[in-house]
């Protein structure tokens, strides 16, 4: 059994896939649990796989399906005994049926129900279940993947109903968490984080719009969320936080 590990919910692709694979090369004592909802068909997992056969730990986790969340938690504690960072990086803005709404006629019932169930649910319910995995004499970083746009002061173009709210929804879940962790586990920082525009399947409809020296490669954006993540204190739990370390308004 593992005494400590990294958990990354969402890293089947994009920027979760790439936080694993920098942790997993940079920090040579460290294990790293890969989730995803099908972890045996993303091709960059299995590479990882390959390479870190003894310190990478994939597990099947569906954020849509709390039963799926119950069985990974189940599971993974027959193998590890404290997470000491666990970051939600699954998200939904767009498939096939999804599209950011652009004015209030364009809102759905269902695009709204998918984006909270993807966006604020899941994320809360990982949370639910892991909790067992935090031990309270160890350091441990939450870290819930957060947007910029999800700023109520910080919005002056309007637009995107259901990914604003839900990742407002989430800021205000994990500053909950937050407060209660403080009581429960005086050791943890919970924050949100928004990591940048990054150069992944996500952001790839809306990417003209983004100037070319702030769309960021995923492994840029993953070394700034680690540089980040190993330089915060308690002193951080609770905030919401930028690629560059500094403070969104909420």
């Amino acid at each position: 059994m593992e005494n400590d590990a990294t958990i990354i919910q969402g890293a089947g692709q994009g920027l979760g896939l790439a936080l694993a694979t920098h942790i997993l090369k940079h920090q040579d004592d460290s294990v790293v649990v890969a989730t995803c909802r099908e972890p045996e068909k993303s091709s960059g997992l299995r590479k990882l796989k390959q390479k870190y056969t003894s310190r990478l730990i994939t597990q099947k986790l569906d954020v849509s399906d709390e039963k799926s969340i119950a069985l990974a938690s189940t599971k993974l504690s027959l193998q590890i005994e404290h997470v000491s960072l666990l970051v939600n990086s699954s998200g939904i803005l767009h498939d096939d049926s999804i599209y950011p709404e652009k004015r209030l006629a364009d809102v759905s019932a269902s695009n709204l129900a998918r984006s909270y169930e993807i966006n604020a649910i899941g994320p809360i319910l990982v949370l639910k279940y892991f909790r067992s995995l935090i031990q309270r004499e160890k350091k441990s970083v939450i870290v819930n993947m957060s947007a910029r746009v999800a700023s109520i002061e910080d919005n002056s173009l309007g637009g995107w109903y259901s990914y604003r709210s839900s990742k407002a929804s989430l800021n205000q879940i994990t500053k909950t968490i937050a407060i209660e962790f403080a009581r429960q586990l005086p050791k943890s920082i919970c924050i949100a984080f928004h990591p940048g525009s990054v150069n992944t399947r996500l952001s790839k409809p809306f990417q003209k719009a983004i100037p070319k020296e702030k769309l960021f490669a995923p492994d840029y954006a993953a070394t700034k969320m680690v540089a980040v993540i190993d330089n915060l204190t308690t002193t951080d739990n609770g905030s919401f936080l930028a690629w560059d370390g500094s403070n969104i308004p909420w």
